[in-house]
């Protein structure tokens, strides 16, 4: 175990879940991300919720104890807006949260209603205002030929009550009616760590991500040839390797990040 940790200075740590249960910070998470700190790793935070902006998470994360700046966050609402901007889109039709939808303004693209007779692109993520309206605009746009972007295609959210429909949902009822794949920008696809790796400089062997879902987290480390690293604070409950499909099999198993960060032993 220490041998698979030791090269490692760069931990990607997924924020619902792992470091939050909704807006209820996770006893240890603190402990253990000050305890990598300390122990000479990089620690960035890293979500498929875009619901929150960069900016709402820095208020998150900070009143749940941790110490954190903005360029420490990676939320796949602000990841879309570069794919966005790298495409020359300006007009968006969103179906999705505040955090979306300030990410996307500040980036300097023009949110378009359902009066609109066509748009640049239509991004998706988590909308809990969701109508039958909305998916009939989106699909409306999507049909005639606005690129159809979605932010993730997470099932379910872990919150304080339990899981919830998740950003997955919505697009999958896009896709249904339009027949369109989207190019999706979260987990288990790679945008996040390439994003982060671009910020720090660091290598992917030297890259661990570590989540709570082998769907998405673990699924992307074994796509983008990065440690994967499984805690049982979220979703995932098994301890046992083999309990998990081996395209999203974790190389790591801890109770929590203070587990993990008490088991990390630098070179």
């Amino acid at each position: 175990m220490s041998n698979q940790l030791r090269n490692i200075r760069l931990f990607l740590l997924d924020i619902d879940g792992v470091i939050l249960i909704g807006k209820t910070p996770i006893d240890v998470a603190p402990e253990g991300v000050r305890m990598l700190r300390r122990k000479g790793a990089r620690v960035m935070f890293i979500t498929n919720n875009s619901t929150r902006s960069r900016d709402s998470l820095l208020r998150e994360l900070t009143n749940a104890g941790l110490e954190v700046e903005i360029n420490d966050i990676l939320t796949t609402a602000y990841c879309t807006t570069r794919y966005l901007r790298s495409e020359r889109v300006v007009d968006v039709y969103v179906i999705g949260e505040t955090g979306l939808i300030e990410e996307l303004t500040d980036a300097g693209m023009r949110m378009v209603d359902d009066k609109a007779a066509r748009c640049d692109a239509v991004v998706a993520g988590l909308d809990r205002s969701l109508t039958y309206a909305k998916l009939a605009t989106a699909q409306r746009f999507i049909q005639t030929g606005a690129r159809f972007v979605a932010t993730n295609t997470d099932a379910t959210l872990p919150t304080e009550t339990g899981e919830t429909p998740g950003a997955g949902a919505i697009v999958s009822a896009l896709t249904t009616c339009t027949g369109m794949k989207p190019v999706v920008i979260g987990k288990p696809e790679a945008t996040l760590m390439h994003t982060a790796l671009e910020a720090t400089g660091v290598s992917r062997e030297r890259c661990a991500i570590v989540g709570d879902r082998s769907e998405t987290d673990i699924l992307m480390a074994k796509n983008a040839g990065c440690l994967g690293i499984l805690v049982l604070t979220g979703i995932a409950t098994s301890q046992r390797l083999e309990d998990y499909l081996s395209d999203r099999r974790p190389d790591l198993i801890f109770r929590s990040v203070l587990d993990l960060a008490e088991h990390y032993q630098p070179a």
